[in-house]
């Protein structure tokens, strides 16, 4: 099956080891992954940790294709304090360093809470950090997708594509986040840039990143859209095991969650 799988699957619930986690993606039958571990703390990776996660990954039959970016409430992209937006930049070339370890092309960076347009000082703090970690990106090969988080922050990914050309910006396209912001047809003006995705459904009201169909998703005009687009990486799956919607086992949760999978799949053709 030609679609990924986000790492952190069962982080927040079941936690098993990294090396159980990996076999139990690839007999359900994805074969891509999505690092997406440690996303929202301060944790720096170390050069033999990355090769010891792309020495896993590899042994595990999958191919790791981009790296989620990590930040803090405190630590982040628009950081006011000195400080905070210089351990928010280290993270920021940590994280392209892992996904360049892995092979990958694309690091998912989250927009900034408190963003309001580019003549606001934070959108100055924004666009240095990204200034920061360029010549890196430009070297690695990698380019920085801004993803869909809040209401109207299609504003601060429109000024930041405006701002920086396609070897290093793009946008990662989130459908649970949309379906909870509704701004789906703002977001789908992007498509030029796309170059990730985080697919999963949820009610429209909570960011619970259940398996397609569980929720209010518009899949066909989702898949349509991203067919259109020239999309060409496979379908990133951002599903996450909860026990108290959940529960059962992890086979039982990636049966179910791969066979949603399939069905969006069948939607390209």
């Amino acid at each position: 099956m030609r679609a990924s799988i986000t790492s952190d699957m069962f982080n927040y619930s079941l936690k098993p080891g990294m090396a159980e986690k990996l076999r139990l993606f690839r007999e359900h039958g994805f074969e891509y992954l999505h690092w997406c571990d440690d996303w929202n703390n301060d944790r720096l990776y170390t050069r033999e940790e990355m090769s010891l996660y792309r020495r896993l990954v590899a042994s595990a039959g999958l191919t790791c294709l981009d790296v989620h970016g990590t930040a803090t409430e405190e630590i982040c992209i628009d950081a006011a304090g000195e400080a905070a937006h210089s351990a928010y930049v280290k993270l920021l070339g940590n994280r392209v360093r892992l996904c360049s370890e892995f092979g990958g092309d694309t690091v998912v960076v989250h927009t900034p809470r408190r963003w309001g347009d580019p003549t606001e000082p934070g959108a100055g703090r924004c666009f240095e950090a990204v200034d920061w970690v360029r010549g890196l990106c430009l070297d690695l090969g990698v380019t920085l997708a801004f993803e869909n988080c809040f209401p109207g922050d299609e504003r601060f990914i429109a000024a930041a594509l405006d701002r920086y050309g396609p070897e290093l910006t793009g946008f990662c396209f989130d459908s649970g986040h949309a379906n909870i912001n509704g701004n789906l047809n703002r977001l789908l003006n992007f498509s030029s840039r796309l170059r990730s995705l985080h697919l999963h459904d949820n009610m429209g009201e909570s960011d619970s990143h259940q398996p397609p169909f569980r929720g209010t998703v518009d899949w066909s005009r989702v898949v349509a859209w991203i067919r259109d687009s020239g999309y060409e990486k496979p379908l990133n799956f951002e599903v996450i095991h909860s026990v108290e919607m959940n529960g059962g086992t992890m086979e039982g949760f990636l049966s179910e969650t791969a066979e949603a999978a399939r069905k969006v799949l069948a939607l390209l053709w």
